[in-house]
């Protein structure tokens, strides 16, 4: 079950996730640096808010809606309620905020900020009651239809001139329209009103430690953008934040598909069969999670030079051959926490705890900017933000086997990196050069010669669902010969 929804999700996501490195392709070609910077500390601003006010909600329903599938009506107003009272807080702090703020460039930009938040925290808290549900192809026609509005309305307005206000305009059309969409049906359990004040407790004691950890995570992914731009300048941001998008897009997405498709039925298996259960079920995330994330990782390292050249501006490039190889170890680090680690604490209902490692991480990741961007520039931002991610992966595991104990993975993680330093080795035998041609001819041998040592390796099983699959394709073959 887990292969499976992990592949609908990878459709269902793959072409918003495609979309958004598309995004980034075109905004690096149309947009300066400076402009750049201005639409990524504006977005980075609101997933800030988001991850401080509103992820915790999502995180709560994802966590009980299990448990209230025959009452989720109650849920579902304990949830809608939280959402008014912290969008007016946002709403009179956000117009507090851009009033004492307001210059002719940044003034409106906050104000398109706060639509953002408002916008962005109801899709996303519609999306999770789809995933709950288990509906991967909703929630795939829900992200794409965000994806495309933002896209197409965004690259419009910024050919027409409006350049960051315009990019800036798209997202927020794209989050508003999707989010209502996703409405349709959603709510239809929630007749009247019948606010309980004892599951509002129980959704808060649950997330609001999670408030912290998912702020503090978001300080370690976002202090360094608003750093730059503080330290050195808007355009230092711009440059960053591209290649930073670009890393995270092609090693977290795909983590975060499986991730999608596991946390739930990891969640239902540990209801209703136990942690013994819960626990083959991760080892099975793990495995996926992994198994994705270190080759394409691996691969952006050595592949950097090209990828850079071909998918960012030519005002990008010279920053994004530097640093797209430090982001893609800094985004296999975060989802490994994020997707593995971490779950130990929300199995265990021990969130508390992931405050601390994150507290952590994110302290070093301040100190660490303030000492290395004045030093090393760009470098030193993503130096710091390695050295946050590596920190905060190793106190998870550690202080996480108090809160859950999560399935022994070390023959595992061995035999898939011995599958992918074959990839890197070949890698390295391939002819050099510039091109479209020249990343297309590394990916395919390399994916088919790591794909060949998974199967080898058989890990996760995966030799025998080969066989299967072969056998009954056989099968079918010689039934259709007969008639």
């Amino acid at each position: 079950m887990l292969l499976r929804h992990s592949v609908i999700y990878l459709f269902s996501r793959g072409v918003p996730s495609l979309i958004s490195f598309a995004t980034i392709i075109v905004y690096t070609r149309l947009l300066s640096p400076e402009a750049y910077g201005q639409y990524a500390l504006v977005v980075t601003g609101a997933i800030l808010i988001n991850a401080i006010l509103y992820q915790w909600l999502g995180a709560s329903l994802l966590r009980f809606f299990p448990r209230y599938l025959d009452n989720e009506a109650d849920l579902l107003a304990a949830i809608l309620g939280a959402f008014i009272s912290v969008s007016l807080l946002v709403g009179v702090g956000g117009t507090l905020f851009a009033i004492m703020w307001w210059d002719f460039v940044w003034g409106g930009m906050i104000a398109i900020g706060i639509l953002l938040v408002w916008t962005q925290a109801w899709f996303t808290i519609n999306l999770e009651i789809v995933r709950s549900r288990l509906a991967p192809i909703r929630y795939g026609m829900i992200s794409m239809l965000r994806a495309v509005l933002a896209f197409g309305l965004g690259v419009a307005l910024v050919l027409w001139g409006y350049d960051a206000y315009g990019a800036l305009t798209g997202l927020l059309v794209g989050f508003l329209v999707a989010g209502i969409w996703s409405s349709w049906g959603q709510w239809i359990s929630f007749k009247e009103w019948r606010f309980n004040r004892e599951l509002v407790k129980k959704l808060l004691n649950y997330g609001l430690p999670l408030t912290a950890s998912f702020a503090l995570s978001v300080v370690i992914s976002s202090t360094d953008r608003f750093m730059l731009a503080g330290i050195i300048s808007e355009s230092a941001t711009g440059l960053y934040a591209a290649s930073q998008g670009l890393a995270y897009q092609a090693v977290v997405v795909p983590m975060t598909m499986v991730n999608l498709a596991a946390y739930p039925l990891i969640l239902r298996t540990l209801e209703s069969a136990g942690p013994d259960e819960a626990r083959t079920q991760l080892r099975k995330n793990a495995i996926l999670l992994l198994g994705i994330g270190l080759p394409v990782t691996a691969g952006f390292i050595i592949l950097a030079p090209n990828i850079a050249k071909i998918f960012l501006g030519n005002e990008f490039q010279v920053a994004g051959i530097e640093l797209i190889p430090w982001f893609a170890i800094s985004a296999l680090l975060a989802g490994a926490r994020a997707y593995y680690f971490d779950l130990a604490f929300y199995l265990g209902k021990r969130t508390r705890v992931q405050i601390v490692v994150m507290g952590l991480a994110a302290l070093l990741n301040v100190v660490l900017n303030l000492w290395l961007i004045p030093v090393y520039g760009l470098l030193g931002a993503v130096y710091a933000t390695v050295s946050s991610h590596g920190i905060a992966v190793v106190l998870s595991a550690i202080l996480g086997r108090w809160a859950f104990r999560l399935p022994a993975m070390f023959g595992d993680v061995i035999r898939l990196l011995f599958a992918v330093l074959v990839m890197v080795v070949v890698l390295f035998l391939l002819p050099t050069g510039e091109g479209i041609l020249s990343l297309v001819l590394p990916i395919t041998v390399g994916g088919v010669v790591y794909l060949g040592c998974v199967v080898i390796f058989n890990l996760g099983g995966v030799r025998e669902v080969v066989i299967r699959f072969f056998s009954q394709g056989k099968n079918f073959y010689k039934s259709h010969q007969s008639r």
